[in-house]
């Protein structure tokens, strides 16, 4: 069972943290003026909430988007539920229990972490309890569903808020009479009237803050940049918890003077701006410090987020406040791309912001708990192949730090960096220097010596605990093999998994850039590489010219990998080349998981025990199809082209190869080293001399 916490608590830590953070800002001269300013909203925000039972006051919590203007013209105060638990995985990044929490109520993995977290946040009384609940359908059916679990939870009365999916003449009226409801509701329950010029007041502000948003969108053009990475994210925090009201504008104002006076100096928000990103979705959010951090190091900023910051440009009416309430609803950029259909104008303006804003590439943040979002994932990626901007998708959860670690994080976001700023490639390497690469994976360490235009000496061995040492040990091997037997000063270049944080590494490559380089070295025709390593495998797109265009990597399930065919092996008492052989004499296939190693594990005993047993080569043929499966289902991903290189140990599985050659309808290269593809092209990076991030 879960603990129950005293009422309130995380709110409390929340006011504690933003205090913090804003002494500390407030102490560093370097500080934006916007950012201590922000802090202090958060403090104000969440101090307010804190008090509401000791001061008699009037909380209501509500869901993302709810028209909470109507709720501080009534002088009621807002909780808001989601951006709430938002903000406790950025700063507090304890979420495990009210995840932990949430399940206990039966709330799947598959559901919007944000809501399982907040729903368990109530179970344990880490939130203080509302007088009311408000929600809607705005944005999702989750947020549709939620809302009705917290007034359940915390038994209190709660209103649902029908947003139409359209904005005609009929539809605002329906809406209109909607919010008359919500507002009967509200004074019935809190005894608080509806004060009308209140509300109109804060329909005049909100004009100033759309004006403001787009001014501040129109600086942002700017080269370099001056908004900090991620600062999208405090615009939305903003506007989440403060729409129409005066701390809005004069946060809004104060982030506008900043960019201003940095665009007239040319300063950027990085001290040397490389990569120009479109950001579509939200990144984890308790991740943000280190992907600011991680931006600030490879020069990457988030210029443009068209699904966030781009807002319908109209003026509303403060004569008639509830009728722009409203009609404000259809001017949230998260309308038009999160709430109904996903039409060719949105797809178009996305193209034309990524053009405007001089994007280099665009970062997908696919939240896996939201359907909007991953099924539009095709849609911007096609549409921005279109005008030459590549688009990196990066599965992740916005709450949960399960999900990924730190270190998977960048490493797909070096990759897309590396990716980005397409490294020469020479066709055969173009100095006359003895160089290295070392690519260290899970299972063997191997290494590759050249010297102009010739490949000197390999070596690949069992990967060591002490990844120095294996490194050092397999760059001697592949010396002795090239007849070299002093040890030279060697530039060497690192790639894998343990590559990082060579002492005599002169820098280090993504897997996936290497790939590219080394399969463009050996064959100019390759257009797509599969690398199938002991525990993970990577499909790698390539041009003409070498350079890596996109990747996908699969690492979470030891399905599709070498470690899985290895237990597969072991369950059927045989040696690998055994079961590949045996694969290529089936008759037939026995039906084997591709997406879970247990359940593949348990489907193999099932037919080895089976009384009659399942034919043996059926059974290994069933088992690389499950492989080849996985395999496929990635290069589709990304795009096929010929011609298809495989690579990795995997790919001396001569029975594996043959049918996955059969799932893609395509006949595919193998090289005569595929180990050592990755050491190859980290050693073309050092005689290239791009070996550094």
């Amino acid at each position: 069972m879960i603990s129950t916490e005293r009422q309130g608590s995380r709110v409390e830590s929340l006011v504690k943290a933003c205090r913090l953070i804003g002494r500390m800002s407030r102490l560093n001269p370097l500080a934006r003026q916007s950012d201590i300013k922000y802090y202090q909203l958060l403090e104000k925000y969440y101090s307010r909430v804190l008090r509401a039972r000791e001061e008699g006051g009037f909380l209501a919590s509500h869901t993302v988007f709810f028209p909470t203007e109507v709720l501080y013209a009534m002088d009621i105060i807002p909780m808001h539920t989601e951006l709430t638990t938002w903000l406790a995985a950025e700063f507090l990044g304890a979420q495990s229990e009210v995840l932990a929490a949430g399940a206990e109520l039966g709330l799947a993995p598959e559901i919007c972490s944000p809501h399982r977290g907040l729903a368990g946040a109530f179970k344990i009384n880490a939130l203080p309890r509302p007088d009311v609940v408000l929600w809607s359908n705005l944005i999702c059916d989750n947020t549709a569903k939620s809302g009705e679990l917290i007034a359940e939870i915390n038994r209190r009365p709660g209103f649902f808020l029908d947003h139409p999916f359209q904005d005609s003449k009929l539809e605002i009226k329906y809406f209109v009479s909607e919010l008359q409801e919500l507002v009967r509701f509200l004074e019935e329950r809190s005894g608080h009237k509806m004060n009308w010029d209140k509300l109109s007041e804060s329909i005049v502000r909100t004009n100033r803050e759309i004006e403001l948003l787009h001014e501040i969108c129109e600086l942002r053009k700017a080269i370099p940049s001056p908004f900090h990475a991620l600062g999208f994210l405090e615009l939305l925090s903003v506007d989440y918890l403060f729409p129409g009201q005066p701390e809005a504008v004069e946060y809004l104002e104060a982030v506008h003077k900043e960019l201003s006076d940095m665009v007239k100096q040319g300063k950027g928000a990085v001290k040397e701006e490389k990569h120009r990103l479109m950001t579509l979705f939200v990144p984890p959010m308790h991740m943000i410090g280190f992907l600011e951090r991680l931006y600030q190091e490879h020069g990457a900023v988030s210029t443009v987020e068209p699904l966030f910051t781009y807002w319908n440009n109209d003026r509303l009416d403060p004569s008639r406040p509830l009728e722009s309430v409203a009609r404000k609803a259809d001017l949230i950029p998260e309308r038009r791309t999160m709430y109904g259909p996903l039409t060719d104008k949105v797809l178009k303006e996305t193209a034309d912001h990524a053009k405007q804003y001089k994007v280099d590439g665009a970062v997908y943040w696919a939240f896996m708990g939201c359907r909007h979002t991953c099924a539009t994932i095709k849609l911007f990626k096609d549409t921005l192949a279109e005008i030459n901007v590549p688009m990196v998708t990066i599965d992740c959860d916005l709450v949960d730090p399960t999900i990924n670690s730190e270190e998977e994080i960048r490493e797909a976001l070096e990759r897309f960096f590396e990716q980005l700023s397409k490294p020469h490639v020479k066709a055969t390497a173009g100095t006359h220097v003895l160089v290295a690469g070392v690519d260290i994976g899970s299972v063997t360490t191997k290494a590759v010596i050249i010297n102009g235009d010739r490949v000197l000496g390999t070596s690949i061995i069992a990967s060591a605990d002490d990844a120095e040492a294996g490194a050092k040990a397999a760059i001697k091997e592949a010396l002795e093999r090239a007849g070299i037997r002093s040890n030279p000063d060697l530039c060497v270049v690192s790639t894998g998994v343990g590559g990082k944080g060579l002492s005599f590494s002169k820098g280090h490559k993504t897997a996936a850039t290497c790939l590219a380089m080394g399969a463009h070295y050996l064959y100019h025709s390759v257009r797509t590489v599969i690398d199938i390593g002991g525990e993970s495998c990577t499909v790698v797109k390539v041009d003409e010219g070498g350079h890596l265009t996109d990747s996908i990597n699969h690492d979470k399930c030891a399905a599709g990998t070498g470690l899985f065919l290895q237990q597969m092996a072991r369950l059927m008492a045989m040696t690998l080349p055994e079961v590949s052989s045996l694969s290529l004499q089936a008759q037939g296939r026995a039906d084997i998981s591709g997406t879970c190693a247990v359940f593949a594990e348990s489907e193999v005993i099932s037919h080895v025990h089976r009384d009659p047993p399942t034919p043996k080569a059926d059974i290994a043929a069933g088992i690389h199809y499950a492989v080849a499966g996985r395999l496929a289902s990635l290069c589709k991903r990304v795009g096929i082209e010929k011609d298809v290189l495989v690579v990795g140990g995997v790919a001396l599985n001569a029975g594996l190869v043959a049918i996955l050659e059969e799932e893609l309808s395509i006949k595919v290269l193998v090289p005569e080293s595929p180990q050592t593809v990755a050491a190859l092209g980290a050693a073309l990076a050092a005689s290239e001399g791009t070996g550094s991030d």
